[in-house]
């Protein structure tokens, strides 16, 4: 989650550092849109299946302990939260990866105009 988080400030890092974009060019004019969108939109999926990954994973904690661990006020059995937690775990890691994997697409085939 940690990267997923600092990894929302990557293109506008790379965008103004490495390719030039000068600070009074708008980012969305030199770049466009899409980029941010599915970009930040993929970083945040990743941040929030990672946030209920973390929460599924402390009620199996406690299931694990033989304590009662309801999800939202309702009862649900240990293989259901396993398998949850497996689901949230790669769509967390897919969603940053295929994010990250657009980045750097991107500004690898970014040719400035003039």
């Amino acid at each position: 989650m940690g990267l997923a988080t600092a990894s929302l400030f990557l293109p506008v890092f790379l965008a103004r550092e490495y390719l030039g974009v000068k600070s009074e060019t708008s980012l969305e004019v030199a770049l466009g849109t899409s980029v941010f969108c599915w970009t930040w939109g993929l970083f945040g999926l990743s941040i929030f299946s990672g946030i209920v990954f973390h929460y599924l994973s402390a009620k199996w904690v406690r299931m694990a302990w033989g304590k009662k661990a309801g999800i939202l006020g309702f009862d649900a059995p240990e293989t259901f939260v396993e398998r949850a937690m497996e689901f949230f775990f790669w769509v967390t890691a897919l969603a940053f990866l295929i994010g990250l994997v657009i980045v750097l697409v991107f500004f690898l085939n970014y040719e400035t105009h003039p």
